[in-house]
């Protein structure tokens, strides 16, 4: 994740990010890879400490982690508050942009045939014919 975004980082400063479509096919592959992260962290946190629990070399009261009710809500209450700030934020900011118009300077689409991931209509479809099966 860290070298897509210096890749991508390099891209933006050379003024290529819309034009380099390796960089795009690895974005759209790491899509998942936050999720991943997340989940082989939690594995390698329970994997460590379950089997001395499962063979009974360290009791389950051992194995919990050491923290009271209080402080456990206190961190639930954290994260809540972040992420309603930061969607929020995001939200706002989304809503921000939708509101104003485009710019005159903001360049129109290029000229010529437009990709769209590789589908093309058929020759009857572009000529405006209809088949009937």
């Amino acid at each position: 994740m860290l070298l897509l975004g210096l890749w991508s980082l390099l891209a933006r400063v050379r003024h290529k990010l819309y034009d380099w479509p390796w960089l795009h096919r690895l974005a759209l592959v790491m899509g998942p890879a936050g999720f991943v992260a997340v989940i082989a962290g939690w594995v390698t946190t329970e994997v460590g400490r379950q089997p001395y629990t499962v063979y009974g070399l360290l009791r389950t009261a051992q194995s919990v982690s050491p923290l009271q009710a209080p402080a456990v809500a206190t961190s639930l209450l954290a994260f809540i508050a972040v992420y309603f700030i930061v969607f929020g934020a995001g939200i706002l900011y989304v809503l921000h942009l939708m509101a104003s118009p485009p710019q005159e300077a903001e360049p129109g689409p290029r000229p010529g045939p437009q990709r769209a991931a590789g589908i093309t209509p058929a020759a009857a479809v572009a000529s405006g014919e209809r088949s009937t099966p």
